[in-house]
């Protein structure tokens, strides 16, 4: 059997993601990355008040185990539903969703996805300003 491996907080940097993908400014922890036979990725994310993903899909089911703050998951075409922390959330393969902040509020979450080492997500557009603001002041719909 082996050792029990640890990687400690300061061995990890702290990233901000990409402009592209994200509104706000989101931080990235990765916490674990695959290891074969091992195909989970695990990385803690952080949303300033009002930061959010775009619109995407995983090829695989994607698990958000909040931690911090209030958040909100959606997926296109459903109401947005409020993640505090906790709360899990089970995002199924290719369902086009996104998740973030509320307005005014923190928000942090440890994403739990399967990866074969290629690119998992499909990146998609922004969410719209608009209809953001509408179902993040309102605390999620």
């Amino acid at each position: 059997m082996s050792d029990v491996t640890i990687r400690s907080a300061v061995s990890r940097a702290t990233k901000t993601a990409p402009g592209g993908s994200f509104t706000g400014v989101v931080l990235q922890d990765s916490l674990a990355v695959p290891l074969a036979p091992s195909r989970t990725s695990a990385t803690l994310v952080t949303f300033t008040p009002g930061a959010r993903t775009n619109w995407h899909t995983h090829k695989t089911r994607q698990i958000l185990v909040a931690t911090q703050g209030t958040g909100m998951v959606q997926v296109r075409g459903k109401p947005a539903q409020v993640l505090r922390a906790g709360d899990v959330a089970e995002v199924p393969a290719d369902v086009v969703h996104w998740h973030g902040s509320i307005a005014g509020h923190l928000f942090a979450h440890i994403s739990f996805i399967e990866s074969d080492g290629a690119d998992n997500t499909t990146w998609l557009e922004a969410v719209d300003e608009g209809e953001y603001r509408a179902v993040a002041v309102a605390g999620g719909g």
